[in-house]
C-alpha cells in the first residue's frame, strides 16, 4: 500500500495543546526581554515616526532654534530624521509600515504595551504562518512544526523581536503573502489577499518587493495575478503618496541614494558571510538538505521554484550591499528569506526519508532540538538579552533630561539624539556634524539668546568631543545610564602670549 501524503495526515490533538503551551511560553519569554525604548537610530526612528502617525502627522516641526544659521541641515536632524529647514519640517528616515503598526497598537494599549504586542505578536505570527505554509507545501505536521520552531529559535529572530525593529514584521507579512498565494488557485479572494499582504510587507520594508517573483510562480495564471494586483493597489497607492509627500517622488525613499552602497565587489565576501552564519545559527545541515528536495522536482516543480526565488533573489540583492557582511546580525537583512531555506530543507528531509513517517518525525524533532540548543548557546554568546539593558539606557537618559533640564535648553548629542527628541521637547544639535569653529558661533548665538546648552556624551567620547569637536569650558552635571551630562559654561580663555 502506498504511503499517504503527509500533508493530509492531521496533527494529533495533543500537538495542538503543546503548540499553545510553546507559543505562550515563547511569547512570555520575548515579552520579558522586550524593550519599548526609543534607543539608537532604528528604534528611536520607528517610535518617533509612530508618535507622529498616532497624532495624525507624517512629519514633525523642527524644534525652536530660530535665528541660528547652520552650514548643513544634518546638524539639525536627530537620528531617524531628515531635516528640511527650508520647509520647516523633520521627515522620518524609515519606511512607515512598522510605525503604522506601532501607532495602531500603542493608541489602543499605550506606548509600553503597544510596541511589545507588535514585536512579540509578529514573531509568534511568523511561527504560525511558517507552519501553515509548510503544510500547504505538502510537509507533514511534524516537519511543519520543526520549521516553526526553527524560525522562532533563530537567534536573529530573537534579537530583532525584543526591540522595535522591522525585520521580523517584514518576515511575517512575507509569510502571510506566501500562504495566501498557496491558496490563491482555489479562490480569487485569496489572490486579492496575496496582493494586499505583499503591499503591507513592502510598506514595512520596501525590499520585500523582491518576494514578487516567487509569488508570481505560486499564483501562476493570469486571473490570480490580476486579482493579486488589484489587492495590492491600495497599498501601492499609499506607499507612492507617502513617498511623494515625504521625499518628493513616489520612487524615492528616506534612505537617500542607497544604491551608492551597492557594489558587485561585495558579493562573494557577503555570500560567504551569510553561509557561515546561517550554518552556525541554524542547524548546519539545512544548507545541504534543499538539494535533496530536487528528488521532488517532477511533482512539486512550482513549489521548489518559488522557494528558490524566495531565497535567492533577496540574498543576491543584499550580497551586494556594503553593510551586509559586517556582523552576524546583518542576517536580519535577509531574515524574510530564511523561511524559504528552512522549508526547502524540510522538503529535502522528507524526500530522503520517504515512506518512513516515524523516522521523519524523529529527524524533524532532532532538527528542532538542535536549533533550540544552538539558539541558547549563541544568544548567551552574543549577550543578545542585554539589548534591553542597552536600549533602556537611552530611555533613562532621555527621561532624566526631560525631568531636569530647564525650559529652552538646547542639547548637543549624537547617539542619543533620537531618544532626546522622543522623550523631551528640547531642540537637538548633532555634535558630530558641527566643526569646532561653527560650534563656537552656535554657542555664542545661543548664549546671547538665553538658551542653556547641554551635552550628552558617552565617557569614552569625552576626550574627543570636549577637546576637539566642542572645545569650551564645560561643567559636568551628572552621570546617567552611562552618559555624562555637561553644561556649557562659556568659551575657553584666550591663550596667554608667549
Amino acid at each position: 500500500m502506498s504511503n499517504p501524503n503527509p500533508s493530509t495526515i492531521p496533527a494529533p490533538r495533543w500537538f495542538g495543546w503543546l503548540a499553545v503551551i510553546v507559543l505562550l511560553g515563547y511569547g512570555g519569554f520575548l515579552g520579558a526581554n522586550f524593550t519599548p525604548a526609543a534607543g539608537g537610530s532604528d528604534s528611536s526612528g520607528y517610535l518617533n515616526a509612530a508618535r507622529l502617525i498616532a497624532a495624525g502627522h507624517l512629519t514633525a516641526p523642527p524644534r525652536d532654534l530660530s535665528g541660528l544659521t547652520v552650514s548643513s541641515a544634518t546638524q539639525l536632524q536627530p537620528l531617524g530624521f531628515i531635516a528640511e529647514p527650508a520647509r520647516a519640517r523633520l521627515v522620518p528616515t524609515y519606511p512607515l509600515g512598522l510605525p503604522a503598526h506601532l501607532a495602531i497598537a500603542s493608541t489602543a494599549f499605550g506606548w509600553t504595551v503597544g510596541p511589545l504586542l507588535v514585536g512579540v505578536g509578529g514573531a509568534l505570527a511568523a511561527m504560525l504562518l511558517c507552519y501553515f505554509v509548510a503544510r500547504q507545501l505538502g510537509l507533514g505536521w511534524s516537519s511543519a512544526a520543526a520549521g516553526a520552531v526553527m524560525i522562532g529559535a533563530f537567534p536573529v529572530t530573537l534579537f530583532v523581536a525584543i526591540q522595535p525593529l522591522s525585520d521580523v514584521l517584514a518576515m511575517t507579512w512575507g509569510l502571510a503573502a506566501t500562504l495566501a498565494a498557496l491558496h490563491a488557485r482555489r479562490s480569487l479572494g485569496w489572490a486579492v489577499l496575496t496582493g494586499a499582504a505583499l503591499a503591507v510587507a513592502v510598506l514595512v520594508r520596501p525590499t520585500n518587493l523582491l518576494l514578487l517573483p516567487a509569488l508570481i510562480v505560486l499564483l501562476g495564471h493570469w486571473r490570480p495575478l490580476a486579482a493579486a494586483a488589484l489587492g495590492g493597489l491600495p497599498g501601492a497607492f499609499v506607499l507612492g503618496w507617502c513617498n511623494h509627500h515625504l521625499y518628493g517622488s513616489p520612487w524615492q525613499m528616506g534612505y537617500g541614494s542607497v544604491f551608492e552602497a551597492f557594489s558587485s565587489g561585495y558579493f562573494w565576501p557577503t555570500v560567504l558571510h551569510f553561509a557561515r552564519w546561517l550554518a552556525l545559527l541554524l542547524p548546519g545541515v539545512l544548507l545541504v538538505l534543499p538539494f535533496a528536495a530536487l528528488r521532488l522536482a517532477r511533482e512539486r516543480t512550482r513549489f521548489l521554484l518559488a522557494l528558490l526565488l524566495w531565497f535567492v533573489v533577496p540574498v543576491t540583492f543584499y550580497a551586494c550591499y556594503e553593510f551586509s557582511h559586517e556582523v552576524w546580525w546583518s542576517l536580519r537583512f535577509i531574515l524574510p528569506a530564511v523561511p524559504a531555506l528552512i522549508l526547502a530543507a524540510l522538503l529535502g528531509l522528507e524526500a530522503l526519508l520517504a515512506r518512513r513517517p516515524r523516522v521523519i518525525a524523529a529527524a524533524a524533532t532532532a532538527l528542532a532540538i538542535w536549533s533550540v540548543i544552538g539558539s541558547v548557546y549563541w544568544t548567551r554568546h552574543f549577550h543578545s538579552l542585554l539589548t534591553k539593558t542597552y536600549e533602556s539606557a537611552y530611555a533613562e537618559a532621555g527621561r532624566w533630561a526631560h525631568d531636569h533640564l530647564p525650559a529652552g535648553a538646547v542639547v548637543f548629542s549624537q547617539a542619543d539624539s533620537g531618544a532626546i527628541h522622543y522623550y523631551t521637547p528640547f531642540a537637538v544639535l548633532r555634535w558630530d556634524q558641527v566643526s569646532a569653529d561653527e560650534f563656537a558661533r552656535h554657542a555664542a548665538f545661543l548664549t546671547r539668546a538665553g538658551r542653556p546648552l547641554y551635552l550628552i556624551v558617552s565617557p569614552a567620547e569625552e576626550t574627543h568631543v570636549l577637546g576637539e569637536r566642542l572645545p569650551a569650558r564645560w561643567q559636568k552635571v551628572t552621570l546617567v545610564a552611562g552618559r555624562s551630562i555637561w553644561l556649557y559654561a562659556g568659551p575657553l580663555a584666550p591663550s596667554a602670549p608667549p
